[in-house]
């Protein structure tokens, strides 16, 4: 009997959307207590599906980023769910479309520079990184948020800006780890991200590219409670459309106005079409007397903002 012989199952249709990403935990001192039944202890990183415990990190490769708000309402470690989310951080709206993160008491972007207290009764920006485990091409699910949420965004700053990645992330080797932490109320633990290789291997590269396309679109959980996440953005972009620029103003000083008027005066005697603005005799040279008019500038590119790490 051939492959092509045999019924076929019906979860080969199944999709990213259907998968329950493991996800890679931070074990803190308080709660985490599946990851400390396994033997883990504070500042081990513990992945849920396979229990494994990585006690000096290990390395993946990002697939994508979605950047969430999450507002708990308590500092205490419980099992429920939060009193609030944003499943798009930068719309400014909660998930229920009620209530506005711009005039929100309780919204915080920088809770690395808050103590654990006064961190914990705010909302803050999470950061959900869907990744490869890159010794087994497995996908997994890092959460970012709190003292953690600047890790992710000096990752996003490693990836993004590194001239000879050029956008080409699945071939950034990025090790992760955990940082001790010392806070008014005691001992914690924050992710660390770091870049550290190049892939130079081109069937390994290939293999993540791959794995990349294949993960894209996948569906992240939030917390227990919370309604679905969109899903991530397709990796094609939609074609940028340009727009008309507008029109310049053009400035004269008395002298370069009245020549003006004399030259469209004898152009109209004439019987001439006008000339665009900008030509002519009388047109302003200068925005300011003595400046010399401005110069535009290209629009910036992703290589023009490169910085070689």
């Amino acid at each position: 009997m051939t492959q092509e012989d045999l019924p076929k199952r019906r979860m080969d249709g199944f999709g990213t959307d259907d998968m329950a990403i493991p996800e890679l935990k931070l074990v803190q001192n308080v709660g985490g207590d599946e990851a400390k039944a396994a033997g883990a202890v504070p500042g081990d990183l513990y992945l849920s599906l396979t229990e494994e415990i990585f006690k000096e990190g290990l390395n993946i490769v990002i697939v994508d980023m979605q950047k969430t708000r999450t507002y708990w309402g308590r500092s205490e470690i419980e099992d429920e769910p939060p009193e609030c989310v944003s499943l798009d951080a930068d719309s400014m709206m909660s998930a229920d479309g009620l209530t506005s993160c711009r005039e929100c008491e309780h919204r915080c972007d920088a809770p690395w520079l808050l103590d654990a207290t006064e961190r914990r009764a705010k909302c803050l920006v999470d950061y959900n990184i869907l990744a490869i485990k890159f010794d087994s091409g497995m996908p997994l699910l890092v959460r970012a948020g709190g003292i953690s949420s600047k890790a992710a965004r000096e990752l996003i700053t490693q990836l993004r800006l590194n001239r000879e990645l050029k956008g080409e992330y699945h071939r950034a080797l990025v090790a992760v780890s955990s940082l001790p932490k010392k806070t008014p109320s005691g001992d914690a633990f924050a992710l660390n991200f770091h870049l550290k290789e190049l892939i130079t291997d081109e069937p390994k590269v290939l293999e993540m590219k791959n794995l990349t396309i294949r993960y894209l679109g996948t569906s992240l959980a939030l917390p227990q409670g919370a309604a679905e996440p969109e899903l991530l953005a397709d990796p094609v972009a939609a074609p940028v459309v340009p727009t008309e620029k507008p029109a310049k103003e053009i400035i004269r000083t008395p002298e370069q106005e009245e020549a003006h008027k004399n030259y469209l005066n004898s152009l109209a005697e004439a019987g001439a079409k006008t000339p665009p603005a900008g030509e002519g005799p009388g047109e302003a040279k200068q925005t300011t007397e003595g400046e010399p008019p401005p110069v535009e500038k290209p629009a910036e590119t992703p290589e023009q903002l490169d910085v070689q790490f």
